[in-house]
């Protein structure tokens, strides 16, 4: 009875641990700072750059201008609607791409009738841009555009990037370039969407007629659940640590290490966090065991597991569709209730912004290989580990739903892009967990999370080029 109220006891002061820190992760952050083109304070006039977004709204709906000059401008413009809606960078932009797509003379009534707070820190410099444009625009109108001097176009451009360069010449080529990488994405994505369909039924065929027999094993001590979720704790304690800290010095010696050592940094604090692996050998397992709990072995070989891998990344697909599903419903009801809610942003992607081969080179290898090995470690090894051994492990359809939901929306809810975004990050992660359950070894979903995140980085490198 006294072993098993201790046991009792160390599961709730532990999942009370792993709630307070999340909350703590979720906390800070909320407290880091927006990106460029972010929604400023009410306060304040947000003349930050224009975002990857916006811009892409604008090369869009020039590109559908020069391949359908029939529409209407009215339709054409709907595309980029949110632009009207946005910040003050936002609406200069929407101004200059009313006076491409409609009339210059348009554009620049749009741009005088934008109203600026002239109380806010930031009136002088919205002014200052909002005069430029407007000028910028007149000369258009009139037919007198070059003459505006470099230094002009040069100010516009840090802050609209495109649109300033649509305000300079005939910018056309570049929005349609841009629509080609949109076509090719698109058809991409909907590759992956049918094969990951195709997987899905494959699979669940296969588990139904007993072709494919799960290979994920439970703890099989209570302390030994226990300690997997103690390690747990403790990794996304340190985890957190390491990452603030890093971010702290990069803040602290930014001018001195640059991007490089930045991104080296949060490299090296990653893989710092799994030092809390000596934490279950100190409790007893031994380190086959451990390797075995959490999935860190090869299981039928790591060419064969990372094959795997790529049908886990094509499975995980359709999930992330149905997230991106909800997280769109959830969008339009946050913008109807509260206004229009942040985009989803990731400090990796925004880093892309201006980045040189290095950091580059760095920013794949943060994302694509260090952070796919140290949270499936984490998340799929440790912590799904934990809950399958704890949670009904004899029933086991019902003890892999609780486990990859309640490990999903831990592992979502802690990453940068926002709490909305969680249904779709959440419907990512229940894809590896699937494969966590079946090929027993964290192989496959290392791999599949590796895919993901340099699809996404080799998309963000395109899109920005």
């Amino acid at each position: 009875m006294a072993t098993h109220l201790h046991a009792r006891s160390r599961l709730t002061f532990l999942w009370l641990g792993i709630l307070l820190v999340t909350a703590t992760a979720v906390l800070l952050q909320q407290l880091r700072p927006e990106p460029d083109g972010a929604a400023a304070d009410d306060a304040e006039v947000d003349v930050a750059s224009i975002d990857m977004q916006g811009e892409m709204m604008g090369k869009l709906t020039v590109a559908a201008k020069s391949f359908a000059p029939t529409l209407h401008s009215s339709q054409l413009l709907s595309n980029a609607s949110l632009l009207e809606k946005g910040t003050v960078t936002d609406q200069l932009a929407y101004a200059v791409l009313v006076g491409a797509v409609e009339d210059w003379n348009v554009g620049a009534e749009r741009a005088r009738d934008i109203v600026l707070d002239e109380t806010a820190a930031d009136a002088i410099s919205a002014r200052v841009l909002r005069d430029d444009v407007v000028a910028a625009l007149e000369e258009r109108a009139s037919g007198t555009a070059g003459s505006v001097s470099d230094e002009t176009l040069a100010r516009i451009e840090s802050k609209l990037g495109f649109f300033a360069r649509l305000l300079g010449t005939d910018a056309t080529d570049e929005a349609t370039a841009l629509l080609a990488v949109v076509v090719v994405i698109g058809l991409w994505y909907f590759t992956v969407f049918v094969c990951g369909i195709i997987a899905l039924v494959v699979l669940g065929a296969f588990a139904l007629n007993g072709k494919v027999i799960p290979r994920f094993e439970p703890a099989p001590t209570t302390n030994a659940s226990l300690v997997l979720g103690e390690t747990f704790l403790l990794w996304i304690t340190a985890f957190l640590a390491c990452t603030v800290g890093a971010a702290v010095l990069s803040e602290t010696f930014g001018e001195a290490i640059g991007s490089t050592g930045s991104l080296s940094l949060s490299i090296l604090a990653m893989a710092l966090s799994l030092v809390v692996l000596a934490y279950p050998l100190r409790r007893g397992l031994a380190f086959s065991e451990l390797q075995r709990l959490i999935g860190l072995h090869k299981g039928d070989g790591v060419i064969k597991e990372s094959l795997y891998g790529i049908v886990c990344y094509l499975s995980a697909v359709p999930i992330l569709v149905v997230g991106l599903v909800i997280f769109w419903v959830l969008t339009m009801l946050s913008e109807f209730l509260f206004g229009k809610p942040p985009t989803p942003s990731h400090p990796a992607v925004e880093m892309l912004r201006g980045a040189g081969t290095m950091e580059v080179v760095l920013l794949f290898v943060l994302a694509s290989v260090t952070a796919p090995i140290v949270e499936e470690i984490g998340f799929r090894g440790m912590l799904y580990g934990h809950l399958r051994s704890i949670t009904t492990p004899q029933i086991r359809l019902a003890s892999m739903l609780v486990a990859a939901l309640v490990s999903s929306f831990i592992f979502a809810v802690i990453h940068p892009q926002g709490v909305l975004f969680v249904p779709a990050l959440g419907g990512l992660a229940v894809g590896f967990c699937l494969y966590r359950e079946v090929r027993g070894s964290l192989i496959a979903p290392m791999v599949a999370h590796g895919i993901n995140n340099a699809v996404t980085l080799a998309l963000g490198v395109t899109l920005m080029s």
